[in-house]
């Protein structure tokens, strides 16, 4: 089971995920996120993290200027909320992401259904679906028992993306060290995702305490 720890903004941060041993690092490029940072400010964070740890650039509805900017910043995957146009999927290189509301059971299998039908070479960019609640960032869950539907339709268990590749399922949407334990046993994810479920009380900046938590939670799951 692997960690993405998402939202990152500082060294002091950058030192939480290295010492807790996580194996994703998320930052927002989106600026009406209370989280965003701008692509140049990561790239700037980058040789103070780890070499496993892999970068992830969290976009809304990219564009080509945008998904230029994350390339040449050096970012390792690019995840994708709401629209994922075509343009940018042809163009991009890196590892794609794609976030489904989980709550919109129409809508998430209307993406489901859109990867299988998109040329091979396009679909096996998409690594990953990510399982996020309607409004992404908002430290709140959506309904686990009633979108388990979502692991039958090809999240979970996935099918092949066009190249005889697997998909992973990331678990995000409100996650923290007391629900995490619940959420791997519902969706057995290839990676659970959390952001305000290790923010200190305040809501400002990351918990290094909340991150270990969070951390022991899910090794204790997995290694049972």
């Amino acid at each position: 089971m692997k960690i993405k720890i998402c939202g990152i903004t500082t060294e002091n941060e950058i030192q939480m995920l290295n010492t807790a041993g996580v194996d994703y690092a998320g930052f927002v490029i989106f600026e009406k996120s209370k989280r965003y940072i701008t692509s140049t400010q990561a790239s700037k964070l980058f040789g103070r993290l780890d070499g496993h740890i892999q970068r992830v650039a969290v976009t809304v509805s990219p564009n080509e200027a945008l998904l230029e900017q994350i390339e040449e910043a050096g970012f390792d995957i690019l995840q994708v909320h709401k629209e994922l146009k075509q343009e940018i999927l042809e163009k991009a290189t890196k590892p794609i992401w794609l976030a489904v509301n989980a709550e919109d059971m129409e809508q998430a299998l209307e993406k489901l259904e859109w990867t299988k039908q998109i040329e091979p070479q396009l679909a096996a960019k998409i690594e990953a679906f990510v399982l996020d609640a309607p409004a992404y960032g908002s430290g709140k869950t959506f309904n686990w028992r009633k979108s388990k539907r979502l692991k039958k339709a090809g999240t979970n268990s996935p099918p092949e993306n066009g190249l005889g590749q697997k998909r992973m399922l990331i678990l995000a949407g409100g996650l923290n060290p007391d629900n995490v334990a619940e959420g791997i046993e519902c969706f057995l994810p290839d990676v659970v995702d959390v952001s305000s479920g290790v923010e200190n009380d305040n809501g400002i900046g990351k918990s290094e305490a909340k991150i270990q938590a969070f951390v022991t939670a899910v090794r204790s799951v997995t290694t049972q």
